[in-house]
């Protein structure tokens, strides 16, 4: 079963990376065509639709993953459709206010009507990528991840070819990439479809859809707190400080996202599932020794990483301004990615007490804790971004986020308790803070020369400290014995044969 995960795992990571790597191929284009301010746009734009989608599902795409598992075959059919019809009437009336009320949208963001059209476009957006969100998780529940990263990329790919075609040939702008995610969507949705329909049955059967929004209701908490922490502030930006330390401050965010791309969301695709179907099969605790291992694994890992984010990010930007002519304000960014990084660092090591909670269905303490951590976030952000802008918005994230896991960890210890090594954690966060000083330090005027040299060096250091204080003896043996096998196995593969 373990191994099943890890290459389901490295089936999503392979796809993610795919995709960001199109996405940097992008980004230089827009950071050349558009100025600070329409990145800015495109961000807060992206921040109204978010929310709305939040009030779109009430949370029953989560439910779903929950409740999946407990039915059978014929029975998960009509659960899926069930769901899916809930996302279809959400998804038509959301669309439809952001289509009807476009021009009142966009005096209301902007103080001008000129974005009405690409409010519009919005509006259709949102209908088909809700849309795409049931078959992309019926992929993720069958386990299915070699189809899901497929139909992934072929979105992708489509998306990102007509967005350099739109908004580097054509010059259509804001407009532009939207109608490209629309046209993206719309092909994805017409191949998924034929294949995810074996899955589903198409009935609006009322007593399972009470479970879903019962169960994913407080969802929605969570969700809003989690819009909170991670959008609400580019309007509050926006309304202090404008469109362009928007656009600055979400292309920071952008690099800070790369967490996500890279870990975050690959294991979530596949954590769920495979927790949630072995905790059914296993008994209480070798779960709970399971989430104990997981929260010291995904900590290493995303450790690693943050460091590769925060310490390259100024170089990336560097050679982007000189190989693609980007503008030279969006360099302002890399100061801000080392402390917006350990935000989705945090959310990462907050969702093994999600899953606690879920497992003892107590997902309103999760809500309540991200409620809580959203209102201290929103408090502090309008003390602290009228005086120091995007550093203030950055610097509350952090703490934002620290809460959210106090709490959610707090609450989840007495629901469903679970023996975590907190004190391999806590040298962790040690080992993380020295090996970035050591690879901050590092000065080097080659772009390229200086972001190789800084994550090698960091990433060196944090491992050989990891190594010995924080994984066991046992994982140690584990781990080489792995290798040896592989170096065995390569050996054996590249040897002439007689």
């Amino acid at each position: 079963m373990i191994k099943d995960a890890l290459r389901q795992f490295f089936v999503y990571g392979v796809g993610n990376i795919a995709q960001t790597a199109l996405s940097f191929f992008l980004l230089p284009i827009l950071l050349r065509f558009f100025e600070p301010s329409e990145y800015g746009v495109i961000s807060l734009l992206s921040v109204a639709t978010l929310f709305l989608a939040l009030f779109a599902n009430l949370g029953v795409g989560t439910a779903l993953f929950r409740l999946y598992y407990e039915a059978e075959t014929a029975e998960r059919r009509k659960l899926v459709g069930t769901t899916w019809l809930w996302y279809l009437f959400s998804a038509s009336l959301g669309g439809a206010i952001l289509f009807t009320q476009a021009t009142w949208l966009s005096r209301m963001l902007f103080d001008t009507g000129d974005y009405s059209y690409a409010i519009k476009l919005l509006g259709a957006f949102f209908f088909f990528s809700l849309q795409g969100d049931i078959p992309f998780s019926v992929l993720r529940l069958e386990g299915k991840a070699g189809f899901y990263v497929g139909f992934s990329l072929f979105r992708f790919a489509i998306d990102f070819a007509l967005k350099l075609y739109f908004i580097a040939f054509l010059g259509r702008g804001i407009s532009g990439y939207f109608e490209a995610g629309i046209i993206a969507y719309v092909a994805t949705l017409c191949t998924m479809i034929p294949f995810a329909l074996r899955y589903v049955t198409f009935s609006l059967n009322t007593s399972y859809l009470k479970q879903l929004l019962r169960l994913g209701f407080p969802f929605v908490f969570s969700g809003i707190a989690l819009w909170i922490l991670t959008v609400s502030d580019r309007l509050i930006l926006d309304h202090f400080r404008g469109e362009a330390a928007v656009g600055i401050y979400s292309l920071a965010y952008s690099f800070a996202g790369l967490l996500d791309v890279f870990l975050t969301s690959p294991s979530a695709l596949f954590w769920g599932p495979f927790f949630f179907s072995y905790a059914a099969k296993m008994p209480a605790e070798d779960a709970k020794r399971l989430l104990n291992k997981s929260l010291v694994y995904f900590f290493i890992a995303g450790s690693v990483l943050y460091l590769a984010i925060s310490l390259g990010s100024g170089d990336v930007l560097r050679a982007f301004t000189f190989l693609f002519a980007a503008k030279k304000e969006y360099h302002q960014a890399a100061t801000l990615v080392p402390l917006l990084t350990l935000g989705p660092l945090l959310y990462l090591l907050g969702r093994q007490a999600g899953n606690a909670m879920l497992m003892a269905k107590k997902p309103e303490f999760t809500a309540i804790a991200s409620s809580i951590a959203a209102g201290v976030n929103l408090g502090l952000n309008f003390v602290f971004i009228p005086r120091f802008g995007a550093w203030g918005a950055a610097m509350n994230a952090v703490i934002a986020y620290a809460l959210q896991d106090i709490l959610c960890y707090w609450w989840a210890q007495r629901v469903w308790p679970v023996n975590y090594d907190w004190k391999g954690v806590a040298r962790g966060f040690l080992f993380l803070g020295i090996a970035f000083i050591i690879g901050w330090s590092i000065e080097i005027s080659y772009s390229w020369a200086s972001l190789l040299t800084k994550v090698i060096v960091a990433v060196v250091v944090f491992a050989s400290l990891s190594w010995f204080a924080i994984l066991t003896r046992a994982e140690r043996d584990t781990v080489l014995t792995y290798l040896t096998d592989k170096k065995r196995k390569i050996a054996t593969m590249l040897s002439p044969k007689s």
